[in-house]
């Protein structure tokens, strides 16, 4: 049988554009980013650029010439290359923005070819040899398993589809328990912790309930709390800004059960002596917490998807490890295909947030606004059915949380006579201040009702 001569393919002139491009380009990096990485590149000196450039990029900074020379200081392929005058000239070599993905994908589609030349080379060796101890069904076998390990590569690459043996699942089990802590915590919240435990990786956990219940509130501190754990948060507000956001986080952050700045004056930029030192000390605190806002007025779930990805990229470069995603809220999410009804958006959406999940190795906590058919009846404590109108939210999820304030609804119900007011005041008393976590649904657990504490006054859950 002839031998094979095998042309390796690869296209330097694509690769060396692609770098000019996002130097001319920088905002492009985490487009490319979701295509290529750095092992994708054939030329050992444009993989050691590239690597530089997303490393820059995850610390903030904008990749240039300049600013990419003190990672390659020691790089003998950059000296031979010509140093410095070979950074300048890629961008002169640069292709334009729009040719910017099509380049992107050139270059992974060549690397692809090249993984699947090294795949089979040994085993066109082996299929060759005929004097080798070596069965033909050894070589067939081998040759296959070599192929399903690339194609599931790019299944997990492209669509977060993993396929495994049951030992190679056990094993992962294993390892997963032998974790010091598996799922997230949130610490400031113990007895949501204690009644719904760890929201654990690849797992949805929807918390719901009537306007006014404190969803945002609850959510807020458990990101806070969860934080300050050391778990990598990235809280996506779809229904008030950042400012506003910031506004409850820090009347949250600096209350301590018993004193703080109230939300109201951080709010109405009233803070001054006292109040304005604890606030300034709450800026050192939020710049240790490995937690992110992305502040978006309109979103679909593809895009999140992305944001998701990106943001587990940027955190890892520091040091940080994405541990949970926080979406304020469901309802805001729009799908990405066209759909006939809200329920059927919404049942994308909830489908979208499991999948982001799963694939991106975290845990979700995403938030739902109740219909108001909870209050058209006696018992306004919320029930699994109050969902069963929003699309395949209960059937998502793994956890189902539910709020309730009995406080808020006596409030609303104030007699207007004296008499009436006596029975009135204490059922208020017996409530004031008291926040019930209703766990209705929690997969391989048990379910039950946890009482925490709701400090509207610096939009603080504790418990």
């Amino acid at each position: 049988m002839a031998s094979l001569d095998i042309e390796i393919p690869f296209n330097q002139d694509a690769e060396a554009a692609l770098i000019g491009a996002l130097f001319i380009a920088p905002d492009c990096i985490d487009a490319v980013r979701d295509i290529i990485a750095p092992t994708d590149f054939y030329t050992p000196l444009h993989r050691s650029i590239f690597d530089a450039i997303c490393a820059i990029s995850a610390n903030g900074e904008i990749p240039s010439p300049i600013t990419i020379r003190p990672y390659l200081v020691d790089n003998e392929e950059l000296k031979q290359a010509g140093g410095s005058a070979y950074l300048v000239g890629l961008t002169t070599s640069g292709s334009s923005v729009i040719a910017i993905a099509g380049l992107a994908r050139q270059i992974r589609e060549l690397s692809q070819r090249r993984d699947l030349i090294d795949a089979m080379a040994d085993m066109i060796g082996r299929a060759c040899n005929t004097n080798a101890d070596d069965s033909i069904s050894s070589v067939m076998e081998d040759a296959d398993c070599s192929l399903t390990s690339i194609l599931n590569r790019e299944l997990a690459e492209n669509s977060g589809i993993k396929q495994v043996s049951v030992a190679q699942a056990f094993d992962e089990m294993i390892e997963e328990m032998n974790q010091p802590q598996s799922g997230v915590t949130c610490g400031d919240i113990a007895c949501l912790d204690d009644c719904l435990g760890p929201i654990r990786r690849h797992h949805l956990a929807i918390m719901a309930g009537r306007p006014g219940m404190g969803k945002t509130a609850a959510a807020l501190c458990y990101a806070l709390g969860a934080a300050k754990r050391g778990h990598g948060i990235l809280f996506v507000t779809l229904e008030m800004n950042r400012l506003e956001l910031m506004q409850r986080a820090a009347s949250a952050l600096i209350f301590d059960g018993h004193r703080g700045v109230p939300y109201e004056l951080i709010r109405d930029a009233r803070v001054q002596g006292d109040d304005m030192r604890g606030l300034m000390s709450a800026r050192r605190s939020f710049h240790d917490l490995p937690i992110n806002i992305v502040d978006a007025g309109s979103l679909t779930i593809g895009r999140l998807n992305a944001i998701v990805r990106r943001w587990k990229r940027r955190m890892a470069a520091k040091g940080q490890n994405l541990g949970l995603v926080v979406v304020d809220y469901l309802q805001l999410l729009h799908p990405d295909s066209k759909t006939r009804s809200t329920v059927e958006a919404v049942s994308e959406v909830s489908r979208g947030l499991k999948a982001i999940a799963k694939t991106h190795d975290l845990g979700v906590l995403a938030l739902a606004q109740l219909n108001r058919g909870v209050e058209q009846r006696e018992d306004k404590r919320p029930m699994l059915s109050d969902l069963r109108d929003s699309g395949q939210i209960e059937q998502d999820a793994d956890a189902v949380v539910f709020l309730y304030r009995a406080e808020y609804y006596l409030r609303l119900a104030e007699p207007k006579e004296d008499v009436d007011k006596i029975e009135w005041q204490r059922a208020l008393d017996a409530v004031s201040k008291k926040i019930d976590f209703i766990v209705a649904k929690r997969r391989n657990g048990t379910t039950g009702t946890a009482r925490g504490e709701f400090h509207g006054a610096f939009m603080a859950v504790r418990g």
